[in-house]
């Protein structure tokens, strides 16, 4: 990873960074890490804005794992999978609209008490 980056979103799980030495992003989110460049990233993002969240749930309801999103990768044996919740956060990473209705990350220093 090039040494001059900065930082342009963070939730609780990941984060999107640009890379300012070689122009690329890097987001990561729990154990995934993506190293794209702007049009790859483009690329992923509208991809994701597309998955139809309720088919794939139904489609794999009687699976055996909590997580029924499916990302295909170009290796065949190979698939990422997430829940609704990952889905969503990897979308508010990829956000670029600002808005001041949502608290960020950033707003809850405490954390969150799961009661």
């Amino acid at each position: 990873m090039c040494c001059n980056y900065s930082i342009l979103k963070q939730t609780q799980n990941g984060m999107l960074i640009f890379l300012k030495g070689c122009g690329n992003y890097q987001l990561t989110l729990n154990n995934l890490n993506f190293s794209l460049t702007e049009e790859e990233l483009i690329a992923f993002t509208n991809y994701l804005k597309r998955i139809d969240i309720d088919y794939w749930e139904k489609e794999y309801q009687h699976s055996i794992y909590k997580k029924k999103i499916p990302i295909p990768t170009l290796q065949s044996n190979f698939i990422i999978l997430i829940t609704r919740l990952e889905l969503y956060e990897l979308l508010l990473l990829l956000s670029t609209e600002s808005s001041n209705e949502m608290l960020s990350y950033h707003d809850l220093k405490n954390g969150i008490c799961w009661n």
